[in-house]
């Protein structure tokens, strides 16, 4: 049987998640079709309208809106469908080993502009925006990052909630987030989320995107403690 293409030419959105999805396993893999989808994304870099430089989404992400691959969703607003898919395309280009590309390159400048704003709080502009700054500031990787990091999960730990939740923070996105950073003030947090982790896993078990990538989230978090 033929694999599916993994580029869908009218949404950043679709292709961004599809990677992620072949990255994770939950798709099959066609070097042909990740390499189509990875060169597609590259020259979205710097197009007008992009986020600090970043990559642009597309008339379709912008007009349906956000849905992170944790589920969460978010109207059509365009400054944040710009620079959450901008950042996302940032951190998958990365995490597909081309970092040295010059597309990738010029982004990371644009990241820089990013760090500028959030670099001395660890926050930037909302909460879920906060999140999209921090998992894309644990794979970029500039000068003084774990400082960085750890203003904003300063931030976070301030926002904890009794039931082992975080007020404001989308969390399935800061679950996924957290796992991924090996530092021990992620590890507190996680630490916190931990009896919420264990009591939802059990109810994600179906094969859409949004149950597998939940689930992902809870498991590698408790795997990550």
């Amino acid at each position: 049987m033929e694999t599916e293409r993994i580029l869908v030419s009218n949404s950043l959105q679709e292709t961004l998640w599809r990677l992620e999805e072949v990255r994770q396993g939950f798709r099959k893999r066609s070097d042909a079709h990740v390499m189509e989808a990875l060169e597609w994304v590259m020259a979205r870099q710097g197009l007008p309208g992009s986020y600090s430089n970043l990559f642009l989404p597309t008339e379709r992400d912008f007009s349906q809106g956000l849905q992170l691959l944790t589920g969460e969703r978010y109207p059509s607003r365009d400054a944040l469908v710009r620079h959450i898919l901008g950042e996302e395309a940032l951190r998958t280009l990365i995490g597909w080993n081309l970092r040295s590309s010059p597309s990738v390159a010029e982004a990371v400048k644009g990241f820089d502009r990013i760090l500028e704003r959030g670099g001395k709080t660890g926050h930037y502009c909302c909460y879920t925006c906060t999140t999209a700054f921090l998992r894309t500031l644990a794979v970029v990787r500039p000068h003084d990052w774990e400082g960085i990091l750890e203003k904003g999960l300063d931030g976070v730990k301030k926002a904890r909630t009794p039931d082992g939740r975080w007020h404001g923070f989308p969390f399935y996105y800061m679950l996924l987030t957290l796992s991924e950073i090996d530092i021990s003030s992620a590890k507190a947090e996680l630490e916190h989320a931990r009896n919420r982790a264990e009591r939802l896993l059990r109810r994600y078990r179906g094969k859409d995107r949004t149950s597998r990538f939940r689930a992902l989230a809870l498991r590698s978090s408790l795997n990550a403690i």
